[in-house]
């Protein structure tokens, strides 16, 4: 349950959402674990497999919003690579950073206390680093953009979004073409 509650912790900073856990996996838990600083072996073993259940499901939920929530983010991050290979304006480091976490999921390294409060308060300092370095790096990459009638379109090609000429305006369309961006956008047939 602790490495789901980190995992959750970091997603909140990271993301900048709210992952709720279930009311019934902590009542489980605190149960459980009431039961056994009471000594009381017996209930605790009829109640394990119920706390055990209770908590691989709040595990999977929590598991599955963060690897949706990872690949919206991801797929940005990948735009942002391609983005900045050709107007190199963010530090390539910080983005392979960012593509790593992603891609690896690979936070725990990052957690180092002993005591859970101190993990999960690691956790969300980790989380807000991360974040920080996405921001920075999109200011750095999308500060010509910003404020400007590209910003949208920016967005959109970043996200992978699918982007068809004919729902573009004409207005949209030259100002692409007039951008820093017309050398490397290009019309394929699908």
């Amino acid at each position: 349950m602790e490495e789901t509650i980190l995992e959750r912790v970091l997603a909140e900073a990271f993301f900048r959402t709210e992952v709720e856990i279930d009311s019934e996996a902590k009542h489980a838990v605190e149960g459980a674990r009431s039961l056994l600083e009471q000594d009381d072996y017996d209930a605790l073993a009829e109640r394990l497999p119920e706390t055990r259940e209770a908590v691989e499901a709040q595990r999977r939920e929590v598991n599955n919003f963060v690897h949706q929530a990872r690949i919206d983010v991801h797929n940005t991050v990948r735009g942002m690579i391609r983005l900045n290979q050709r107007v190199e304006r963010v530090d390539q480091d910080k983005l392979d950073a960012l593509d790593t976490l992603l891609d690896n999921w690979n936070w725990e390294a990052q957690i180092e206390g002993n005591q859970i409060d101190q993990r999960k308060e690691e956790a969300r300092e980790y989380g807000h680093f991360m974040r920080q370095s996405l921001e920075e790096a999109k200011d750095a990459l999308f500060g010509p953009y910003r404020d400007t009638p590209l910003n949208d379109l920016v967005d959109r090609l970043l996200d992978d979004e699918r982007l068809t000429l004919a729902a573009l305006s004409e207005e949209e369309l030259n100002r692409l073409y007039e951008s820093d961006l017309a050398d490397y956008l290009e019309v394929t047939l699908s």
